[in-house]
Parts: C-alpha cells; sequence; structure tokens
C-alpha cells in the first residue's frame, strides 16, 4: 500500500513538471509569434570615423609639389650645342691684291732713290755703291704716311737702317713696308683700309743723314722684293 501511494505522488509530480514545460513552451511560442509587435533588440550604433580636413595652407603645399614634380618629369636636358666646323680662312689669305688697280701713293714726294736690285747705286751717307730693294721718297718730318691698300699689319720693328718700320699683307703674297715713321697708329693683326693714315715720317737714321728725311717704302711678292714703281699709280 505504500509503495502505491508513493508511485502515486511520483507520477503526478511527473505530470505536473510536464504541465509546466507545456506552458513555458506554449508561452515562448506565442512570444515568437508577436515578435514583430514587441521592442526592439537595442543595438549600439556606430558612428563613421571623422576624416581630418587638410588644412588650406597644407593642401596648396602638397599641390605644389605635386606640380613641382611633374614639372621636373616633364623637363627634358637641353641638347648641347656642338662646335660647328667652318671652312673659313684666315683673313690673310682672304685678301686680295689687284695688280692691275696697283698702289696709292703713300706719301707725296719725290724719289730721291730709284729701286735698283740688278745693279748698284750711290748712298751719299755711306758714301758707297750698293743695291737698293725699296724706294726712297723724299718727304717732310711730320707728314702723314697713308696705307697703299687694304691689309693686316704683320708685324712692327726697329731696325737702324730703316729705323721703326711697319710690314702689312695686302693678299696675293704680296707685302708692303713703311720705314722711318713715328706715332703709328695701328698695331699688329689690324685691318687697315686703303688710304688710312699709318703714322708720321720720322727724322732719318743715320744711313739717310745726307739724303734728308724720307719714307722707306719697300714692296715684296713671296719674300722677294719687286720694283713699287711697276705697282704705284
Amino acid at each position: 500500500m505504500f509503495y502505491k501511494e508513493k508511485g502515486f505522488y511520483i507520477s503526478l509530480l511527473c505530470g505536473i513538471v510536464a504541465l509546466v514545460a507545456f506552458g513555458a513552451i506554449c508561452v515562448n511560442l506565442m512570444g515568437g509569434e508577436n515578435g514583430g509587435e514587441g521592442d526592439d533588440p537595442i543595438v549600439a550604433e556606430v558612428s563613421p570615423t571623422p576624416i581630418p580636413t587638410p588644412e588650406p595652407a597644407a593642401e596648396e603645399a602638397s599641390t605644389n609639389k605635386v606640380k613641382s614634380e611633374v614639372k621636373k618629369e616633364k623637363k627634358t636636358p637641353k641638347p648641347t650645342k656642338k662646335p660647328v666646323k667652318t671652312n673659313t680662312k684666315p683673313v690673310k689669305n682672304i685678301l686680295h691684291f689687284d695688280q692691275e688697280t696697283g698702289l696709292l701713293w703713300p706719301v707725296e714726294g719725290d724719289v730721291l732713290m730709284q729701286y735698283s736690285a740688278d745693279k748698284v747705286v750711290y748712298f751719299e751717307t755711306l758714301a758707297q755703291y750698293r743695291t737698293n730693294p725699296a724706294l726712297i721718297i723724299s718727304a717732310e718730318v711730320g707728314q702723314e704716311v697713308k696705307a697703299s691698300s687694304d691689309g693686316i699689319v704683320e708685324e712692327i720693328t726697329t731696325s737702324e737702317e730703316t729705323g721703326r718700320t711697319l710690314t702689312m699683307s695686302i693678299g696675293d703674297d704680296f707685302t708692303v713696308s713703311y720705314g722711318q715713321l713715328k706715332e703709328i697708329t695701328v698695331q699688329k693683326g689690324d685691318h687697315v683700309s686703303e688710304g688710312q693714315v699709318l703714322g708720321k715720317v720720322a727724322d732719318p737714321t743715320k744711313y739717310y743723314s745726307l739724303e734728308g728725311s724720307n719714307l722707306y717704302y719697300q714692296v715684296k711678292e713671296k719674300q722677294e722684293p719687286v720694283n713699287p714703281m711697276v705697282l704705284l699709280r
């Protein structure tokens, strides 16, 4: 009898537990169906991280830097200029002396001693006969001496016989020398035009003291003296 009562209570307890469980299930099912009407679950909203706005100065500096870099990339090195080879000849070789046109008289005066390369002539100061490779033209001290032709001043030297002497190249292997000068107005290398004043007549050297003041005038072709009278006009 005792065991029967005990089994009865156990069965009753199990039934109560089952009933309670069943009720809970029903409540959950009803809650799920009404889920749309209930309060929504609270969800934390995450705000986006703000992007810092660049300052105007920094933005302008950045833009200028980019432009500068672009210019550097586009900039191409300038090509170096190669020296241009020219076939220009020295001025000395460009000069041309026209023998038909001839030479301008360098001073106005009488010829004291003629050119004489093939026979001797008498030099009064030296008291001797000898050849004369130039014209000795009478001229007053201080008289202007003019260039007989266009040319280039080759050299200016000093000689015991002819004093200060200027030599010019006039082209085609011709040179003209003017001796017994002072106050020379040109320098070596100068380009001289026909008729340009080269200097003045100086006092005669001891070789021409008796002949008097004069211009020593010599013309050469290929370094050999020629008669100036043939070329003077």
